[in-house]
């Protein structure tokens, strides 16, 4: 017995590591929505850091074969036979509601250095900075009871505190405050805020900036899609969950768009609602520099935002106000943002970061 055993593991760990040298490998995880590991090169420096053998760990575990199906089954053993509360990182709440958690920060004294470095270097000019908390620190009385994850606030407070930025730091407190009222802010199965949590930031950017607000009756509310599974449930690729709905806030305003040059009048991809990364339905994914100009608007105003993911779903918002926008993904964008800005004398300036991935975002490092 314990021979046939032994002789099944030997062939389940050949027939595993054969799979593992004669499959392809791919570039880029569409479930995960991010790019695999690489093989890496193999250096004297590389090998003597232990980095060589952390790169190739991850390596061996991006592309093990059907890592899908082996996540999956590893969430449904974690969670429906022993009952786990925490999966991969996931807390499982009641109401089927999953939330992220948080990791606790590293480089928060970098990030502070680094927007002072870019306030001290557009002159004189007033920089507004907005940090978007995440769903467990909104959601936190979801939790499971055992559950004691780090404060995003104390983290934010300490940022705000020390950096030379107008802080747009009502929108916690609004962000409660919708909470209460039954508002669905954060995706169930994804780390970004709803659309609806993407307006509730837009009035705190309102407020300070002493605009009045689009109502929400203003625009032509739809649901695009009832199927999005997101950043979360590829991290628990349970395959029992249902998807949830994508709302975009419509205008019928007359505007035009360049993604990395390329012309639009549209600040939505529908054709993302066809593929699993259907966040991304917003600005059209990911750019570079996404250039918007406003045709009909009165106002003569200018706005660069330095963000990540989360503005996406606000900017749609935002062109109410402007003739023009400036939105840098700073991981991606070559230039300086803030030679951008003094060149093109840009009158407003917004760095919009969630609290969960600011402090491994490797644009933040680059912004100015």
């Amino acid at each position: 017995m314990n021979r046939s055993i032994s002789l099944t593991v030997t062939i389940l760990i050949l027939g595993l590591s054969t799979a593992f040298i004669v499959m392809p490998k791919s570039d880029f995880s569409q479930n995960e929505n991010r790019m695999l590991q690489e093989f890496p090169k193999l250096t004297f420096e590389s090998f003597a850091s232990g980095d060589y053998t952390e790169d190739i760990t991850l390596y061996i575990s991006d592309h093990f074969p059907l890592r899908d199906s082996f996540v999956t089954l590893k969430t449904l053993f974690a969670e429906k036979i022993m009952g786990n509360k925490l999966v991969n990182g996931i807390y499982i709440c009641d109401n089927d509601m999953y939330i992220e958690d948080y990791a606790k920060p590293q480089n928060t004294d970098r990030i502070i250095a680094t927007f002072n470095k870019f306030s001290k270097n557009l002159e004189g000019r007033v920089v507004d900075l907005m940090l978007v908390p995440t769903g467990i620190e909104i959601y936190g009385d979801r939790l499971p009871r055992f559950a004691s994850p780090l404060s995003q606030l104390k983290t934010m407070d300490e940022i705000y505190s020390a950096v030379d930025c107008n802080n747009i730091d009502s929108l916690y407190d609004r962000l409660i405050l919708e909470k209460e009222k039954g508002r669905k802010l954060y995706y169930r199965l994804d780390h970004h805020w709803t659309t609806e949590g993407a307006y509730v930031g837009y009035t705190a950017y309102c407020k300070a900036k002493g605009f009045e607000p689009q109502p929400e009756s203003a625009f032509d509310i739809k649901t695009v899609t009832e199927d999005f599974k997101g950043t979360v449930y590829s991290k628990l690729n349970d395959i029992t969950l249902k998807g949830e709905e994508i709302k975009v806030y419509e205008q019928s305003n007359d505007i035009t768009v360049l993604y990395d040059g390329e012309e639009s009048n549209s600040l939505y991809n529908y054709d993302y609602l066809e593929k699993k990364d259907k966040y991304s339905v917003f600005l059209n994914n990911i750019h570079s520099l996404v250039e918007i100009t406003n045709n009909k608007t009165d106002s003569t105003r200018t706005l660069a935002i330095a963000k990540d993911s989360y503005a996406n779903s606000m900017i749609p918002f935002l062109v109410n106000h402007y003739k023009k926008i400036y939105v840098f993904d700073t991981r991606s964008y070559k230039g300086a943002v803030s030679d951008f800005v003094k060149e093109n004398n840009i009158d407003d300036v917004l760095i919009l970061y969630n609290m969960n991935t600011i402090d491994t975002d490797t644009g933040v490092n680059v912004i100015y």
